[in-house]
């Protein structure tokens, strides 16, 4: 099974790519590549046909502040959370390095969902910069699957990391990474979640 996955460079991304199995390629990708081993956004002639995509890279902003709201760092992150991704996988099919995917995993959070958003008090959300984005690509979502492509796409919600953009208190990003890999082993993502897939609770969040 070959896996390639965005976002590599910290947090979730890099421990899925530290996961290792018989018959398991994985292959990482990041906007500023650490190794000869990581691949950049660039490197089409050096991209695999994977059977499973996983578009994992983020960043965030905290605190709901309209009166603050910066230009800049709406722009960085929905480059980063939206554009880069979803562009990035859009060139991979354009370029026929899709033709093997059985599965588009998007790595989205609990506020990807608008109803989960809606039931939140202003203090308990982040910033308006990450869940405009993590909301955009369950939109995504919904919409590149009206295609009938021949692979799913799901987004998923992989828990509060104990991460830079998680929380101290958080899930260990290894075992989540392993428990990733162990649903796309089992086949989880072989049908389509009406929701935002909760990984560690084997729950669907509505959309």
């Amino acid at each position: 099974m070959k896996i390639l996955i965005t976002g590599v460079s910290s947090g979730l991304g890099q421990a899925f790519c530290r996961l290792e199995g018989n018959d398991l390629e994985i292959y990482g990708v990041s906007r500023n590549p650490a190794s000869s081993e990581i691949l950049s956004y660039e490197d089409f002639d050096k991209m695999p046909s994977p059977d499973v995509l996983i578009l994992n890279a983020a960043m965030g902003d905290y605190g709901i502040d309209f009166e603050n709201l910066d230009e800049s760092t709406l722009t960085e992150i929905m480059i980063s959370n939206l554009v880069k991704p979803l562009s990035f996988a859009a060139k991979l099919f354009k370029n026929s390095l899709l033709d093997d995917l059985k599965s588009m995993i998007i790595v989205g959070s609990r506020f990807s969902s608008q109803s989960y958003i809606s039931a939140q008090s202003k203090d308990d959300l982040p910033g308006y910069g990450y869940c405009i984005s993590k909301v955009a690509l369950s939109l995504f979502t919904q919409i590149v699957r009206k295609e009938n492509l021949q692979f799913t796409v799901n987004i998923i919600h992989p828990g509060v990391l104990k991460t830079q953009l998680g929380n101290s208190a958080g899930l260990d990003v290894a075992a989540v990474a392993a428990l990733l890999l162990a649903k796309i082993k089992s086949a989880v993502f072989s049908k389509q979640f009406e929701g935002i897939y909760d990984l560690n609770n084997d729950k669907v969040i509505p959309f």
